[in-house]
């Protein structure tokens, strides 16, 4: 199951900032001919290919924080970023003022196991917005955040922002190969995007920024009878 992570396969965020788009996600053709699919809600099943988030006016600084080492400021929802199990608690949206939240289902309704490969893109930045930027994935219940390393401004130019898994590339937030996505699986998949107000590089320069994103995802391997 751990494997069969992140389905939603070409997955778009659009405009992150002062001005915050929706994001779309979207299965491809070769997606959807091997049976994979996706729904809003658990208990409506309402298959698609296509699931459009809303979008958020005005993308404020927020922080994963709060609670932990690394703050010692203000609390409070306006200020301290909710927990994983509160923001995937709701099906499809359930953006915060200033940080956008979707929950979503993937589910194989097809007859073989496949292979899935994931990348999300930075397509473009304005007023270096992606150096503040925080894109955590949950995948039933486990969480990962991501960001690019500290610049020049931070303690340790160079090193991992706390709490957080690397961006991939200068122009690649995160890819990874996910494996053995079973017939009959379903994924619980939450997308949460913010910007990190405790961050060196969350100044008012970021003040008519912004990012977008666009996550692909891709079957790179559909298992036959010769691979067993």
């Amino acid at each position: 199951m751990v494997s069969a992570i992140l389905t939603f396969l070409i997955f778009a965020v659009s405009y992150y900032g002062e001005v915050v788009g929706n994001f779309t996600f979207t299965l491809d053709r070769v997606a959807q001919d091997a049976g994979i699919t996706m729904y809003e809600s658990l208990r409506d099943k309402d298959y698609t290919a296509r699931l459009i988030s809303d979008k958020v006016e005005n993308a404020e600084g927020m922080t994963g924080y709060c609670g932990t080492e690394y703050y010692n400021g203000e609390f409070g929802e306006d200020v301290c970023l909710p927990s994983d199990l509160e923001v995937s608690s709701v099906d499809g949206n359930n953006n915060g003022e200033s940080y956008i939240v979707y929950t979503f289902y993937v589910e194989n309704l097809g007859d073989v196991m496949v292979d899935l490969e994931a990348e999300m893109n930075i397509i473009s930045t304005s007023r270096d917005a992606e150096e503040a930027l925080r894109v955590r994935i949950i995948i039933d219940g486990v969480g990962t955040t991501y960001a690019k390393r500290q610049s020049e401004r931070g303690d340790s130019p160079g090193e991992l922002e706390p709490l957080t898994e690397a961006f991939y590339s200068a122009n690649l937030v995160m890819q990874e190969e996910l494996t053995e996505f079973m017939p009959g699986d379903i994924m619980k998949v939450t997308v949460m995007i913010w910007y990190e107000g405790v961050d060196a590089d969350h100044t008012i320069n970021l003040v008519g920024g912004g990012v977008k994103l666009d996550m692909n995802f891709t079957i790179s391997h559909i298992y036959g009878q010769d691979d067993f």
